[in-house]
Formats: structure tokens, C-alpha cells, sequence
């Protein structure tokens, strides 16, 4: 049976890549405690991944030390993972999709916020007092149970 209350990690890392894997790791834990099934949760740390990165790579042209912090919520139906940096100002929803291109001839980059909005059910954001405050929803839930009273699980 799986637990019936909230699940919470907050996370605070530097802006360097390395550090990513403890965001994956704070995921991969909830993921575990709630029993989210493997697809949905694969999608949520590509998504995770994703805008994090970003987030590293582009949000402090003039670098220096900078942190974000997320925080990851997870229940029986769904988890929610808020990211708030101090970067530049980046609203992933208004992001265009990427450019068609001949094979071979396609620029690198532009594909990653358009897959995160694929991954996951819902991308909010708001600049809030300099931060940008990004949050992605990834529902999941119950198909049906089988005779053998094992539980199958689908990503919505």
C-alpha cells in the first residue's frame, strides 16, 4: 500500500552541472517512498534535468556563484517540482517550438524546453522578486488492479 501523505525534499545545489545528480537523487527517493512508476518518473527527471541545466548554462552569462532551489512534492497521483534561481529572466512556456530543418542541417538546441513541455502535464511560471519561479506537474494514477491484486500503473 502506498503512503497517503505528502512527500516533500528540498534541495538547494550550486549552478554547476555536476551537482544535478543530487537533484536526480532527491527524485529518484520520492519516486521510491510513493511508488511512482518507472515511466512517469523517467519523464520527470529528463524534465527536472532539463530545465536545470538551462537554468545553469544560460541563467548567469557573467557567472559567479549563484543556487537554485527545488523543491519536490510528491503525493499518490502526482509530483510537483518548483525551481526558483536568480538567473536571468527565462519563461520556459513562451519558448518557441523548435525550428523544422532538413536532416542534418538542424542547429543544436531549442528541442529541450519543448520535450519538457511533452514530459510533463503542466509548466507554470512567475518572476517573483528578481527569481524565476518554475513549476512543472506530472500526474500519474491507478489503471486497475488484476486479478492477482498487483497494481498496474499508466503516466497521464
Amino acid at each position: 500500500m502506498l503512503p497517503s501523505t505528502a512527500q516533500t525534499a528540498e534541495i538547494v545545489i550550486r549552478n554547476d552541472l555536476a551537482e544535478l545528480a543530487n537533484l536526480r537523487d532527491g527524485l529518484e527517493r520520492i519516486g521510491a517512498e510513493l511508488g511512482v512508476p518507472g515511466k512517469p518518473l523517467m519523464q520527470l527527471q529528463v524534465a527536472l534535468d532539463e530545465i536545470a541545466s538551462n537554468a545553469i548554462k544560460y541563467g548567469w552569462p557573467d557567472g559567479g556563484n549563484h543556487k537554485l532551489c527545488v523543491r519536490i512534492t510528491g503525493q499518490q497521483n502526482q509530483i510537483e517540482i518548483e525551481i526558483v534561481d536568480d538567473g536571468r529572466e527565462f519563461d520556459p512556456r513562451l519558448a518557441p517550438p523548435p525550428e523544422a530543418a532538413p536532416a542534418g542541417r538542424r542547429r543544436p538546441g531549442g528541442l529541450g524546453i519543448h520535450m519538457v513541455k511533452q514530459l510533463v502535464d503542466r509548466v507554470d511560471y512567475e518572476r517573483v522578486g528578481g527569481h524565476n519561479r518554475t513549476v512543472m506537474t506530472k500526474r500519474y494514477a491507478r489503471r486497475r488492479e488484476s486479478s492477482n491484486s498487483t497494481v498496474e500503473w499508466y503516466a497521464s
